[in-house]
């Protein structure tokens, strides 16, 4: 059976996924630390090692973890990306995507971009019709960001921009 991250697998050979755990946390958290002004804007502080492994189980609400995949993307040993996506969500041929993170010494690289096209790719291999995500609106680079990945705004959600994306 096809699923989104054997897809993901198949599609960025040139980097290591692994499943995010609570064993290989701190290895990954780097990546949340180096992104301060992320965290700084959408939480008001710095990453947590503490706040950010609860992201391991969350969930939005209806939601079972079965629908889950939170993952790391490695580069040389490295972790570099953290994708946090949500299958079946908010209706059975959507996929919401939580978080994309890259390390911010790699920014301008094009990895998110590579890592956007590879989950879009993979989620319409396995059915899905749209993508979704949510932007708190004064995260202006994050909507460019988006905006860039073919995702518009579709509604707001109190301070928050859902973009939208067909796939």
């Amino acid at each position: 059976m096809k699923t989104v991250l054997n897809e993901l697998r198949n599609q960025l050979i040139e980097y290591e996924i692994l499943t995010i755990t609570k064993q290989n946390f701190q290895q990954v958290f780097e990546v949340y630390e180096s992104n301060h002004e992320f965290f700084l804007l959408t939480q008001g502080k710095k990453a947590t090692i503490e706040q950010s492994i609860c992201d391991i189980d969350a969930l939005p609400p209806n939601c079972d973890i079965d629908q889950k995949i939170y993952i790391s993307i490695w580069e040389d040993g490295r972790a570099v990306g953290v994708l946090d996506l949500i299958m079946n969500y908010p209706e059975q041929s959507g996929l919401w995507i939580g978080l994309l993170l890259i390390s911010s010494n790699l920014h301008g690289r094009k990895i998110g971009s590579r890592l956007v096209s590879a989950v879009l790719s993979a989620a319409k291999d396995v059915g899905h019709d749209f993508a979704q995500l949510g932007v708190i609106e004064s995260n202006t680079k994050g909507i460019s960001f988006w905006q860039k990945q073919g995702f518009e705004a579709s509604r707001r959600n109190g301070n928050i921009v859902v973009m939208t994306r067909r796939i």
